[in-house]
């Protein structure tokens, strides 16, 4: 099998390139463009890892043949030769190279027909990414001389309820993807010569902004290469009447903002009127829609807000992969409408099973009547009917609760209510600045939805550790998403 020092590709790198060629050399040349690592994003990561060791499980006694380090792969390619040559049967991390292109497998296994393939991946599905990357590391391997019977993709089975320990052979799913790996090995073939030419290459490549600056996931280089092609405030990019593909060929074509939409005054309403509003850098009401959505809200108002936490492999009973588990709200409660607001909050304790607790806490809070307003209802209500199904004892009430609620985005997503400040968004973080100006999530310490997550995350995992700081942060940025709504309504109420 061959090898040698210097790999030009590796496995994420050729991935990266067949999204993006700039992305590609970027890596290459410009690694200093890279950002930190978000904290979520990081989080992610490390569950991928916890997620791959646990596959191991369904093939045990292997033997690890991983670098020590992600800069040295020469050991790790010894390794994997020799404990192939010593007809070992399970290899984890087992590493190949052909022809300066660098692939690391998750699971190795020698079967009685010959050599398997398994990737691990800590998604619920087999997406297209998935089956490109498979693509490459069967090539690689089987141009260094390991045949391979097979190579398969496992992921977690979302369907898995947990019942006691975890049981890896009902949490995972293997499916075999040969016959699209096999399909797609000439064009590796052909891709493998392009990217490398690609990365060695003195200049960078021209690749206009498109739809793979965010899909299958955000690239790392968006800021650099958005900042260089100068995407201004209120850009095309963000305007919601088109699809992204339309958007970008507009941008390209010169029209940059919102304020430059050709034949405006020809887009379906609401649309014409938001283009307008951008023009003359002015708002846009509709009295009727907003009116009748106002004079829906029946005092007390709750204004309420959940904080989730997800895990690839659950952490209680009764509960599924990735299930978004409710572990801290804030209620701001108005009485009247000349009423002070009273504030109600709960943060689970993450030593314990707080499900039950929680359940039982926040139905007090609510009481039994009045509008309960939310931000973006679909989330609160799904999770509501996640504790109905768990506890059937309390189906009835939680029923009570859904119908109350009444969602605060609505409006905004509606243009019943639109500031070309708002640049086509009406997520609470970019309307909020624009209707109470004094408030801010910057100066927060925890300031987004995501890293509120993986903190209580983590102190599920230390909850004997000191987390009193944390728990502050966490109650100080839940409070001030129900805050906001409080001072959202006093906007739209002082309009209507």
């Amino acid at each position: 099998m061959s090898s040698n020092n210097l790999h030009i590709l590796s496995k994420s790198t050729f991935v990266r390139g067949c999204i993006c060629k700039k992305s590609l050399w970027l890596s290459k040349h410009r690694r200093d463009l890279i950002p930190p690592t978000p904290a979520g994003q990081q989080f992610i990561f490390d569950q991928g890892h916890e997620v791959g060791k646990l596959a191991r499980q369904l093939f045990p006694g292997g033997v690890d043949a991983s670098s020590a380090t992600p800069f040295d792969y020469q050991p790790s390619l010894e390794l994997t030769q020799k404990l192939i040559a010593e007809d070992r049967h399970v290899i984890y991390e087992a590493a190949f190279q052909h022809d300066g292109v660098l692939a690391a497998l998750d699971i190795l296994v020698k079967k009685e027909d010959g050599w398997h393939a398994f990737e691990v991946k800590s998604s619920t599905k087999v997406a297209d990414i998935n089956v490109t990357d498979a693509a490459l590391q069967y090539w690689v391997m089987q141009n260094s001389g390991l045949k391979l019977q097979d190579i398969s993709i496992i992921h977690i089975n979302n369907e898995y309820e947990r019942t006691g320990e975890i049981e890896p052979e009902k949490l995972f799913k293997t499916e075999s993807i040969l016959y699209l790996v096999l399909a797609l090995q000439d064009e590796i073939t052909e891709q493998v010569k392009e990217l490398k030419r690609v990365a060695m290459d003195k200049s960078c490549p021209v690749v206009p902004n498109g739809k793979q600056c965010t899909t299958p996931w955000a690239c790392s280089f968006k800021d650099h290469c958005w900042n260089e092609s100068k995407v201004p405030d209120e850009s095309i990019l963000d305007f919601d009447l088109y699809r992204k593909e339309e958007r970008f060929k507009l941008f390209h074509s010169g029209i940059k903002q919102i304020a430059d939409v050709p034949n405006w005054e020809l887009l379906k309403v609401p649309y014409n009127y938001v283009v307008e509003a951008h023009r003359n850098k002015g708002i846009y009401v509709d009295d009727i829609q907003l009116k009748k959505f106002m004079e829906g809200i029946t005092y007390p108002i709750y204004f309420m807000d959940f904080e989730t936490v997800r895990f690839a492999v659950p952490k209680f009973n009764n509960s599924y992969p990735y299930e978004q588990i409710p572990n801290q709200y804030s209620i701001h409660v108005l009485d009247n409408e000349n009423a002070e607001p009273v504030h109600l909050s709960y943060l689970a304790d993450p030593a314990k099973e707080f499900r039950m607790d929680f359940t039982e806490t926040l139905l007090k809070d609510l009481g039994n009547n009045g509008t309960i307003l939310v931000y973006n209802v679909s989330f609160e209500r799904s999770r509501l009917k996640m504790l109905a199904f768990l506890f059937p004892q309390y189906e009835s009430q939680i029923n009570s609760v859904i119908e109350r609620l009444l969602d605060l985005a609505f409006p905004f997503q509606k243009k019943f209510f639109y500031d070309h400040k708002f640049s086509c968004s009406y997520s609470i973080k970019d309307v909020l600045p624009v209707l109470a100006p004094d408030l801010s999530y910057k100066n927060l310490t925890v300031n987004n939805g995501d890293d509120a997550s993986i903190i209580f995350m983590k102190m599920m995992e230390e909850p004997d550790k000191d987390w009193s700081a944390e728990r502050k942060n966490l109650l100080e940025y839940c409070g001030l998403d129900t805050w906001a709504m409080v001072r959202i309504f006093r906007y739209l109420n002082t309009i209507v």
